[in-house]
C-alpha cells in the first residue's frame, strides 16, 4: 500500500516535471532544456519536451527512471539514434528497490555501474536493470506515461540559450 502511494506521487511528480520543462524553457525563450542521461556506460544527453497527452505507450524505445524522475541519478536509456528501436518517444520505467531489498544489496551484487563510486551513478545500462529485476533485487513499474525526449549531442545540450538540468543527485536512500 505504501509502494503503491509513493509510486502514484512519483508518477504525479513525473507528470509535473515534464510539463514544467517546456522546450522554450531557456532564459531569452527558444532554446531547449536539456538532461543528462545513460546508456551502456555512458553518458547521454537529450532534450525535455514534456509528456504526450493521451499517449500511454508508444513503440519499444524505454526510459528508465531510477527511484522517479532523476530523483538519485540520471535516466537511462535502452536505445540511442542508429539503433532498431530508437524513436524520441520513450515509455516511462520507474525502476525501486525490490521488497525486503536495500541498497547495499544491490550494491553487492554484479549489476551495479562502474560510475558509482565516482559519481553515484547505481544503473548506467539496461541489461543491468533488468538483470537486477530478474534477480530480485529492484521492481520495475509501468505507469503507462510517454514523453518526447530526442538525443542530442553533448555540445548541443550546452548550446548557448539552453538549460540544463542539474547533474548532482541526493544520495541514494537504503530503499527507493
Amino acid at each position: 500500500m505504501v509502494r503503491k502511494s509513493i509510486l502514484m506521487m512519483v508518477v504525479l511528480a513525473l507528470g509535473m516535471l515534464f510539463i514544467a520543462a517546456p522546450v522554450s524553457a531557456a532564459p531569452g525563450g527558444g532554446g531547449a532544456t536539456t538532461a543528462n542521461g545513460w546508456y551502456e556506460g555512458e553518458e547521454i544527453y537529450y532534450i525535455l519536451s514534456g509528456v504526450e497527452e493521451g499517449v500511454t505507450q508508444r513503440g519499444e524505445n524505454d526510459l528508465y527512471l531510477i527511484g522517479g524522475d532523476r530523483a538519485y541519478q540520471a535516466n537511462v536509456a535502452e536505445f540511442v539514434p542508429g539503433e532498431a528501436g530508437y524513436t524520441p518517444h520513450w515509455n516511462v520505467n520507474v525502476v525501486g528497490t525490490a521488497a525486503g531489498v536495500t541498497l547495499a544489496d544491490i550494491l553487492a551484487s554484479p549489476f551495479v555501474s562502474e560510475h558509482f563510486g565516482e559519481e553515484s551513478v547505481l544503473f548506467d545500462d539496461v541489461e543491468d536493470i533488468l538483470g537486477a529485476e530478474a534477480a530480485g533485487l529492484v521492481t520495475i513499474a509501468h505507469p503507462g506515461v510517454v514523453v518526447l525526449c530526442p538525443i542530442i549531442s553533448e555540445q548541443g545540450a550546452e548550446a548557448p540559450g539552453n538549460t540544463q538540468l542539474s547533474e548532482i543527485f541526493p544520495p541514494f536512500p537504503d530503499t527507493f
